[in-house]
């Protein structure tokens, strides 16, 4: 399972020109919406009026991608001031590359999180105390936080649980095990297991797809498609508590099984629709290919490396890892994971996750219309914006915002529904973890992160 949501724009009570803006990510869902037709297109070719529309390097200054030793910068796309009629708030592009990261480029005794994290005075890694106490503690009726962890130049700032939840208290990911297979993913790729993200995946499934017929679309879904929620195959996933869309994500069933049964309804790299079925294709693809479980490898490639032995991750009834959920882990654990994201993939000198895989995943190429690739939450300036609830506006899940959030557009994050939150900030030496178990209700998780990811910001003196 999974926080989701169905990539769609509601142009029925709004100006065409935002369709038009962001046509990729507004109307990937349907093109039978008014306004949106050729403009849905999930790939990277745009409709001439989007082309027209969408900020261009030529016309605005470049962004440039994360910075640490080893780490390419580079132009990853353009750096606009509006996207469509909403403004990008300012701390967007507040600082630039490159960013001082760990403990020894901020003035700080080296080590790595090994054995365990270390902890210092927030005021000593630049956090008003009581501001960042504050903003952690924020709740609603409907929010049920469970633990909060809040790391900075590579030291604990902020630590607290709640009720029965302990540091050693172990806690289902939910689709954050969707950003640990990208991971993973990338390590295959380099390590030449995976041959290419344009492997089909019919051949991983001979009983169910037949790569030979030409007729079936499923025959022609990659790797690439699956990672981008691209399959065009047959699936409604909407988490909101106000909609009654549907949600494929919570029928009784295997995941990779009800998926393997869908038929196909677009061609596949032509439509985005959030669906915790695609990522379940990649089992077989993963397993084939390096050999064992994803489990096993990513045990061997990433949580052993990091110093995170003990995590669980599910299976299916074949025995093949449930990779689009599943994975157990501590607070702690998370944030190791986070960290190294956010140290480019480097742990104790070693390249364990490949640093163009991670600029290719995490940073969004397009600024106005990238919001989730590869399995993270990207842009979170935009993603975190406030979504309307008026289902005719919005009709299914994810639409484009009514305002941007305040937050930096490095900012990336592993989401899981029911509120699961691991959140890098490049630009400012950040993780913040999150566990919970709140009421259903994407509405309600995304309040948290609304409030809260600015709000540690916004603690931040120094």
């Amino acid at each position: 399972m999974t926080w989701t949501t169905n990539l769609a724009l509601s142009v029925l009570e709004r100006a065409s020109t935002r369709c038009v803006t962001s046509a990729l990510m507004l109307c990937a869902a349907s093109a039978s919406l008014p306004g949106c037709g050729d403009a849905a297109e999930a790939g990277p070719a745009q409709s001439a009026a989007a082309q027209a529309a969408t900020p261009t390097a030529a016309d605005t200054p470049a962004v440039t991608s994360p910075n640490t030793p080893g780490a390419p910068t580079g132009d990853v796309g353009p750096k606009p001031t509006k996207c469509g009629d909403i403004e990008v708030p300012p701390r967007a592009y507040a600082k630039a590359p490159p960013y001082k990261l760990g403990p020894a480029e901020n003035g700080l005794p080296d080590y790595w999180p090994t054995t365990d994290w270390k902890a210092k005075d927030p005021s000593e890694l630049g956090f008003d105390p009581a501001k960042l106490a504050a903003i952690t503690a924020f709740t609603t009726p409907k929010l049920n936080t469970q633990a909060v962890l809040v790391i900075r130049h590579g030291y604990v700032a902020y630590e607290k649980y709640y009720g029965a939840f302990t540091q050693n208290t172990r806690h289902e990911s939910y689709s954050m095990a969707k950003s640990v297979t990208s991971g993973m993913i990338g390590i295959a790729l380099g390590e030449g297991k995976i041959p290419s993200l344009d492997e089909k995946i019919c051949k991983y499934y001979p009983d169910k797809w037949n790569c030979n017929d030409s007729s079936d679309p499923r025959s022609r879904i990659t790797i690439e498609h699956a990672m981008n929620l691209t399959t065009g195959l047959q699936w409604v996933e909407d988490w909101r508590s106000f909609s009654n869309a549907g949600n494929d994500a919570m029928s009784l069933g295997d995941m990779l099984d009800k998926n393997l049964a869908r038929k196909s309804v677009a061609e596949p790299g032509t439509t985005m629709r959030y669906s915790t079925g695609d990522p379940a294709l990649l089992t077989a693809p993963i397993q084939k290919n390096v050999g064992k479980t994803a489990y096993a490898y990513a045990k061997e490639k990433i949580f052993d490396v990091i110093g995170i032995p003990g995590v669980k991750w599910n299976q299916h009834a074949s025995g093949m890892t449930t990779v689009f959920a599943g994975l157990s882990a501590t607070a702690r654990e998370f944030a190791k994971y986070g960290y190294l994201y956010l140290r480019h993939g480097q742990w104790e000198g070693k390249q364990v996750v490949p640093g163009d895989w991670i600029d290719k995943t995490t940073v969004a190429p397009r600024a106005c219309n990238d919001w989730y690739r590869y399995f993270w939450h990207q842009n979170l300036a935009m993603r975190l914006g406030e979504q309307t609830r008026d289902l005719k506006r919005c009709p299914v899940g994810f639409c484009f915002p009514d305002t941007f959030s305040n937050v930096p557009a490095d900012a990336f994050m592993a989401k899981g529904v029911f509120g699961q939150f691991v959140v890098i900030i490049p630009s400012e030496d950040v993780i913040i973890v999150r566990l919970a178990q709140d009421q259903a209700g994407s509405e309600n998780w995304d309040d948290w992160g609304q409030a809260v990811i600015p709000g540690v910001l916004d603690a931040i003196t120094k």
